[in-house]
């Protein structure tokens, strides 16, 4: 069997029966690793690292000196808190489950648009502070019959497609790695609303800049639910404020938790959640299970 490690938590994090599912394919250890360090002294001879959260400890200083390590998973979606180029160049492989959060990622996406375009969040605020009842202020968006444009084309984007479906919307989307998507510039010139969905990579960081914000629709809305650097911030402040843009819908930022006094926190066109995108009543049963399921399926392909 081969050795697999928990390096986020000891076993008392996972849900019942998770730890003893994956016994019956592999040698399965867990402790939480708050360095490098601390990964070497307790695992040294690990052959699986698993791992969700922040990469406290899967680091290549700590990793070079386990010989035995053959693959690193991160459950959820995203590799970036990986050392993803230097684990390739050492024939490492490297695994994700992003199937594990992609129906909720989806519908915060959804409900950040939809919320943003009935003002629901706005008029949630008035009507508590005694607005006039019945006075409209803000509804310069309909749904129906508008052009989504979709920036990365992979899972949690498709869904979000599938689920705006019934809104009769016109669907563009631009991903460099999918046949007959549109070049990014011309989504972003010809939808209302622009949703991203990519990776963050280096090609991808800050993609959504300043020159790239001017083309959109003056009254178009920005959601983003995938990683907050791919979409350049004081850029958007300031595409909100000259009124560039119509407004922002977004669960990340570039600095997790952000400062207080951020401009788009603080900004009144622009919605923001506390990067809660994946969550739901469902979250732990389909997190873990697909965590067991890809764990399962490393340990055979590396043989046993």
């Amino acid at each position: 069997m081969k050795k697999v490690v928990l390096v986020t938590s000891g076993e008392e994090r996972l849900p019942a029966g998770t730890a003893e599912a994956i016994r019956q394919f592999a040698d399965f250890r867990a402790a939480r690793c708050e360095s490098p360090d601390d990964l070497l002294a307790k695992f040294p001879d690990a052959e699986v690292c698993w791992m969700f959260g922040p990469n406290l400890c899967l680091k290549p200083e700590a990793l070079e000196k386990m010989p035995n390590v053959k693959a690193l998973l991160r459950s959820g979606s995203g590799l970036d808190a990986l050392p993803c180029d230097w684990a390739k160049a050492h024939g490492i492989g490297v695994y994700n489950t992003p199937e594990s959060i992609a129906e909720c990622v989806a519908e915060h996406a959804v409900a950040l648009l939809i919320s943003y375009i009935r003002q629901i969040p706005q008029y949630n605020a008035r009507a508590k502070a005694g607005y006039e009842w019945g006075k409209v202020e803000g509804m310069d968006w309909h749904i129906s019959h508008r052009t989504l444009g979709l920036v990365g084309y992979g899972n949690i984007a498709r869904r979000v497609e599938k689920m705006m479906s019934g809104f009769d919307m016109e669907v563009l989307h631009y991903d460099p790695f999918v046949p007959g998507s549109l070049p990014l510039e011309e989504v972003l010139k010809r939808s209302d609303y622009v949703s991203v969905h990519c990776p963050l990579t280096p090609e991808t960081t800050g993609l959504i800049n300043r020159e790239r914000l001017a083309l959109m629709k003056k009254n178009a809305l920005l959601v983003n639910t995938s990683r907050g650097p791919v979409v350049d911030e004081e850029a958007l402040a300031d595409a909100l404020d000259a009124g560039t843009i119509g407004g922002a819908a977004i669960d990340v930022m570039c600095a997790e938790p952000p400062d207080v006094n951020s401009r788009l926190l603080q900004h009144p066109k622009c919605v923001v959640t506390p990067h809660v995108a994946a969550f739901s009543c469902d979250f732990e049963k389909n997190f873990f299970a697909a965590s067991v399921a890809k764990l399962e399926k490393i340990c055979a392909e590396l043989g046993g």
